[in-house]
């Protein structure tokens, strides 16, 4: 119909996980870097949930385009680790044939964590349940049920359970 009238329709794929959509979250990553080193702040990790993979690929690629030497660990909020590592990835390699800048990431710079996922895409995890409550509680922080919630469920256990070194800053990414 936008045809007939003389319109180019732009069609958006789910989560906007494209070359373009991943390109916001180059951006995104070269903005908390800069933000980083304008307030001599120093970040080990960044942690996102990762679902439709599109901000999952843009901030791995931010992240090495910058050289920052921060990772990106990525909480699966649907599919199990090998399936997210592989959609992330690809993301990434079709990003930068975009760009112009083939091979400019490695496939060990995509880490994705599949163990939160829980029954499913959607569905509710306690480990979810608790820390979309504690985050209102004590922060009033806002979560949602889908994909902030299982990733900081994800970040809360993992640090319960001393994946990350003591004195580490970590980065948690909501996306709203």
């Amino acid at each position: 119909k936008i045809r007939k009238n003389g319109g180019n329709p732009y069609i958006i794929p789910g989560g906007g996980s494209n070359p373009t959509g991943a390109l916001g979250y180059v951006n995104c990553a070269m903005e908390l870097v800069g933000q980083l080193n304008d307030q001599g702040l120093n970040a080990d990790h960044l942690v996102i949930a990762t679902g439709s993979a599109g901000t999952h690929a843009g901030l791995v690629l931010g992240m090495e385009a910058t050289r920052s030497g921060i990772p990106v660990l990525g909480i699966c909020v649907g599919a199990e680790k090998k399936a997210q590592e592989e959609k992330v990835f690809n993301l990434v390699q079709s990003t930068t044939e975009f760009m112009g800048i083939t091979g400019s990431v490695n496939r060990d710079a995509v880490v994705a964590n599949g163990d939160y996922v829980g029954p499913g895409y959607g569905k509710p995890t306690e480990g979810m349940i608790e820390a979309v409550q504690l985050l209102a509680r004590e922060e009033g922080i806002l979560l949602d049920p889908v994909y902030s919630g299982k990733g900081m469920a994800g970040l809360i256990d993992l640090v319960r359970n001393g994946h990350f070194k003591k004195g580490e800053n970590v980065v948690f990414l909501h996306t709203g």
